[in-house]
């Protein structure tokens, strides 16, 4: 009978039981080859140029430090010169980006995301070179704009005459004067019988006429007085003590000169060619919704200017309006459509006030102020091509810049009460610059600073996706750079979306990075070389109404960024031939002790096993404080579940203890833990209280036996969140099934990233 047993391997049942099941369970075919391993080897090269701080640290991370607000370090050492090399790291398999940094000695981190190519990881800083000046083409703090021409001397001497010319007539004596009178003309002798034959034969272009009275007068006599489609301009002077209302008959147009008084355009006095000037001590009362005629008109400013519509004030169509005194808008100001007919608002001066509901520049036109401006609503630009250019003080209730207009230029300060929407564009903070912002939501937009410039944005700012190749977020030239971003800045996920470049301080109370689980495509956030991360706390800009730009910290302090070293999870089943794959029997993590290189730290996180389980490292039995099975660990008792939950079991703080690194080329990926079930209340030295014939460990790299073998045990190189007790890790991650049953190296990188994709609920979040 003897001779006719067949010996049986236990082991090999064992085996060959335990993968029949994971197969059942998780629902493919494992293949032969298959090593469960997530990881594959590196080398980073950091080249570094013109950074004088020789004594600064290198990085390589497994996330975004940005988007997280702490960076899991992969590798680290410092610098060697202008080349720092660090080979034979792990990575995550999927990685085919990678997150790396420069730590100066002042604790500033430099961040950049670069390409994993064939295992390489090449970074580059460059600290010899800025971003390039943006290109200007107005003479403002020594930079000149083809956009405007301003007034010279001469020409405002002209706009503003002191007294009325000796030949001026009286407009209200003009039918006394020549009413029934001769004038030869080129059609002979013609006698005028009234206003209208005055107006046409007498007053030509130049002719002056004067308003020394109060009342109403009417100018014109029904004449259209355009040659050939050129207004025929006359003169009209104003010199009154009193109240004086003008009303114009017929298309006539003329230069209204206001030298004292307080005038009133009516409504119907209608669209005007000329100029208007209202000088120091005078004021004008606007009633009209539409400035200009085709022909254009200018209107200068010492007074008070008073746009009394309620319905809109139009400036467009050729205007110009040159304004050193008040000039107060009661309804929407805007500028008319016309591409070819530019317009412009000069606001000249300190004592230069500007006030309005709301201004849109849109058609072609340009805005300068030097002076005050409060709109109390909305401030838009709407097409390309426009200039608004602040050399003063600009308060707004929100403002809109778009189009792809890269003209927008603050030199001094710009407060926006509510809302900016920046998209399609470019805004210029220039040297000694501030903009304060309450919220802001950006698009396809650029912010360049030009030394010594900063912005504020007080509240929530939302960066949107912008369009590929679109450099979105902060360009600087200059020294010092500050910007500041309150509330919570939302960055969403597409690359690039917030870039900084130069020297820049930057600030930031909260970043919500919406992109960060999916960020191997590139960085959504990224700050650049002589980007300086600083204590948002510690960034606080000081400023009056009569100094232009703002006060900063001179030397803010640098914002620490917590780094730690990369955790690897090692979760284990302890059924070898009925595990229902919620990978959570015992789940440790394990990391290298951040004070001490050649220790590791090795934390239990749970434990969802009924039998006693013991872990060891190699040949040594790790030993919490409170004991080596892993429930007494917990202090909790024998067949206890401990954080798995579902409401099984309880939930206990994790237990960490620290070890000696067993060697000095420790491999976190082919480190030989284990664990061993047994009996409850069994010794762990008496091996016929075993619940398996062997460790049961994790597969070996490469899988040297060949054969299929069931994932008893994986080794994670991240922080993972197991599944919850009796959830099959197929339905916690879905993406495990396809990195599971495959063996190409290229489709394992691309399904290699599924333990950061949990399903919703399925998974123990501590």
């Amino acid at each position: 009978m003897t001779s006719c047993m067949k010996e049986v391997n236990v082991e090999v049942q064992e085996q060959q039981a335990s993968l029949d099941n994971a197969q059942q369970t998780l629902g493919f075919y494992i293949p032969a080859n298959q090593d469960w391993v997530m990881t594959t080897t590196a080398t980073a090269t950091f080249n570094v140029k013109g950074l004088s701080d020789t004594n600064g640290t290198v990085y390589v991370f497994s996330n975004s430090p940005l988007a997280e607000g702490y960076g899991s370090i992969l590798a680290s050492a410092p610098m060697t010169g202008t080349t720092t090399t660090i080979s034979g790291f792990r990575i995550p398999q999927y990685m085919t980006k990678a997150f790396v940094g420069l730590q100066e000695s002042d604790g500033n981190m430099i961040y950049k995301c670069v390409d994993i190519e064939d295992g390489q990881i090449n970074a580059s800083y460059d600290f010899s070179t800025t971003a390039n000046a943006r290109t200007r083409s107005i003479t403002v703090n020594g930079d000149t704009y083809d956009a405007f021409n301003f007034p010279s001397n001469d020409e405002l001497a002209s706009a503003f005459p002191t007294s009325i010319p000796a030949n001026a007539d009286e407009v209200s004596e003009l039918e006394t004067l020549y009413k029934g009178t001769t004038v030869q003309t080129q059609y002979g002798p013609v006698t005028m019988w009234d206003l209208y034959a005055i107006y046409v034969n007498r007053i030509k272009a130049g002719y002056n006429l004067k308003i020394t009275q109060a009342g109403t007068f009417e100018l014109g006599g029904t004449y259209q007085n355009i040659v050939d489609g050129v207004p025929q301009l006359y003169n009209v002077y104003v010199n009154v003590d009193g109240n004086v209302t003008i009303r114009r008959n017929g298309s006539t147009h003329f230069n209204l000169y206001i030298l004292r008084g307080n005038v009133t355009l009516e409504s119907n006095y209608g669209e005007q060619a000329g100029s208007i000037s209202v000088a120091a001590g005078a004021t004008l009362n606007d009633q009209r919704n539409s400035i200009a005629a085709n022909q254009g008109i200018k209107m200068y400013n010492r007074g008070t200017i008073n746009a009394t519509n309620t319905e809109g004030y139009d400036i467009g169509n050729f205007s110009t309006i040159y304004n050193e005194g008040d000039f107060n808008i009661s309804g929407p100001m805007s500028y008319s459509p016309g591409s070819a007919n530019t317009s412009y608002f000069i606001n000249m001066g300190d004592d230069a006030n500007i006030t309005a509901p709301s201004m849109t520049l849109n058609s072609s036109c340009n805005f300068y102020n030097s002076g005050k401006v409060n709109i109390t609503n909305e401030t838009v630009v709407t097409q390309s091509n426009i200039y608004w250019i602040n050399n003063g003080y600009y308060e707004t209730g929100s403002i809109e810049f778009s189009a792809w207009n890269s003209t927008f230029y603050n030199y001094c300060q710009l407060f926006v009460h509510g809302q900016a929407y920046m998209h399609d564009g470019q805004f210029n903070l220039m040297s000694g610059s501030y903009a304060e912002i309450e919220t802001a939501i950006i698009n396809n937009f650029r912010i360049n600073m030009n030394g010594n410039a900063g912005i504020n944005i007080k509240g929530d700012s939302h960066w949107k996706g912008q369009g590929d190749n679109t450099y979105q977020g902060f360009i600087a030239t200059g020294e010092n750079n500050y910007v500041r971003l309150g509330g919570t800045t939302t960055v969403e996920a597409h690359r690039y979306s917030l870039v900084t470049e130069g020297k820049i301080f930057i600030g930031i109370k909260n970043l919500n990075d919406q992109g960060k689980d999916n960020k191997w495509y590139g960085p959504d956030v990224e700050f650049r070389e002589n980007t300086k991360v600083v204590e948002f706390s510690e960034l606080n800009p000081t400023y009056n109404a009569t100094d232009c730009g703002a006060s900063w910290t001179s030397n803010p302090p640098i914002a620490p960024t917590p780094v730690e070293n990369q955790t690897w999870t090692y979760a284990f089943e302890d059924n070898t031939t009925k595990c229902d794959f919620d990978m959570n029997d015992v789940v440790i993590q394990v990391k290298q002790n951040s004070s001490n290189s050649n220790k590791i730290d090795i934390t239990l996180v749970a434990a969802g096993c009924e039998y006693d389980n013991y872990v060891y490292l190699g040949d040594t039995r790790i030993s919490w404080p409170n004991g080596a099975e892993v429930h007494a660990a917990f202090g909790a008792p024998s067949k206890t579940m401990v954080n798995t939950g579902r409401g099984r079991g309880v939930d206990l703080p994790a237990v960490t203890v620290t070890i000696d690194k067993p060697s000095a080329d420790f491999d976190f990926q082919n480190a030989d833990f284990k664990i061993r079930p047994f009996k409850i209340g069994a010794s762990p030295d008496d091996l016929s209280k075993s619940l398996s014939n062997d460790f049961i460990g994790i597969v070996k790299e490469g899988n040297p036996s060949g054969l299929a073998q069931a994932p008893l045990g994986i080794a994670i190189p991240d922080k993972w969140k197991w599944p919850k007790e009796r959830i099959n890790i197929i339905n916690a991650y879905e993406g495990f099934v396809a990195w599971g049953k495959q063996t190409d190296l290229t489709l394992r990188a691309e399904t290699g990233g599924w333990y950061q994709n949990p399903t919703a609920d399925m998974v123990y979040d501590e």
